[in-house]
């Protein structure tokens, strides 16, 4: 078992090697040099005294008896990587102040910190909801997630989470007035909502309704909870999403009215610059990123 485990880097480089089928890649993976990968892979060859790559060119493939042995590796790999997450999961402690976009927040975020605290327990997640974006060193902030315009703006370490693309929805009670024999913009003789300007429905517009400026009429509410809740009351269309407005989409408060999407904007998420990569911090931010690429796994970072 000993000298098994002495080649337990080798057992890294070969793995990476072999889902990549490419020595450059494995190492771009493992964070290392092309010839320390090769190293590893050669020193395992020798040891078994058989071949587990068949090279050609740039691109490698596995023989017969480098498949079987990849299986067996990358299980008994994900079986220490469990190993370390759990017995990380249960010690690190630590608290987390996380300042988010106020419908985010309540919507989306608030489940997502109950899912983590049960994964971490000994790390406490502190959730407060601010429209304005706050100074993440004078405010004692270790996470902002808010839209990505105001993101920007910072001076901190910022990631793309996912973006909200925006269609013409509203409450039941509005929808059945709609006269749909018009044409698809029938809808535009309702009273429509806007969120924090009116910027957004001008680009929906603009992109399908050409000509058409009632982007210059409707109310304009402060922030998006409010904008989705007065959209629920019935006071007007407004452009919702199905990833903040899931519930209420979801339980018939909401209806579309038109599946046609612009995208309105990207929840960013922002930490100070230069965070220890083990604080609870980053703990909980690369396990939020995690979990949105495991939601959402085609979304493209742009």
């Amino acid at each position: 078992m000993h000298s098994s485990l002495r080649h337990l880097n080798a057992l890294r480089a070969f793995e990476a090697a072999a889902r990549h089928s490419s020595i450059s890649k494995a190492a771009a993976d493992l964070n290392v040099s092309h010839s320390v990968v090769s190293q590893h892979v050669r020193n395992l060859e020798a040891w078994f005294g058989l071949k587990l790559f068949i090279r050609s060119g740039n691109r490698i493939e596995l023989t017969d008896e480098g498949r079987r042995f990849e299986s067996q590796v990358a299980h008994g790999l994900q079986i220490l990587s469990d190993a370390c997450e759990s017995l990380l999961q249960a010690s690190q402690v630590g608290t987390v102040m996380i300042s988010a976009e106020p419908a985010f927040a309540s919507r989306w975020l608030r489940r997502k910190i109950t899912k983590f605290s049960e994964q971490f327990p000994k790390i406490e997640c502190f959730l407060r909801s601010d429209w304005q974006v706050p100074d993440i060193v004078e405010d004692k902030v270790d996470i902002v997630i808010h839209f990505d315009e105001r993101i920007q703006r910072m001076q901190a370490e910022k990631t793309h989470l996912f973006p909200i693309d925006g269609f013409p929805a509203c409450a039941p009670s509005l929808y059945d007035k709609i006269d749909f024999s018009n044409g698809p913009n029938d809808f535009l003789k309702l009273p429509i909502i806007h969120d924090n300007g009116r910027h957004i429905w001008h680009q929906w517009l603009t992109e399908y309704a050409d000509g058409v400026d009632k982007w210059s009429d409707g109310k304009v509410l402060s922030d998006l909870a409010l904008t989705i809740d007065a959209a629920v009351d019935g006071e007007g269309v407004f452009l919702a999403d199905k990833i903040i407005c899931k519930r209420e989409l979801e339980n018939g408060l909401l209806k579309p009215i038109d599946h046609r999407t612009s995208r309105c904007t990207w929840y960013s998420v922002a930490t100070q610059d230069n965070v220890d990569q083990n604080s609870p911090t980053m703990t909980f931010r690369n396990w939020l990123l995690a979990e949105v690429k495991h939601r959402f796994p085609d979304i493209e970072k742009v």
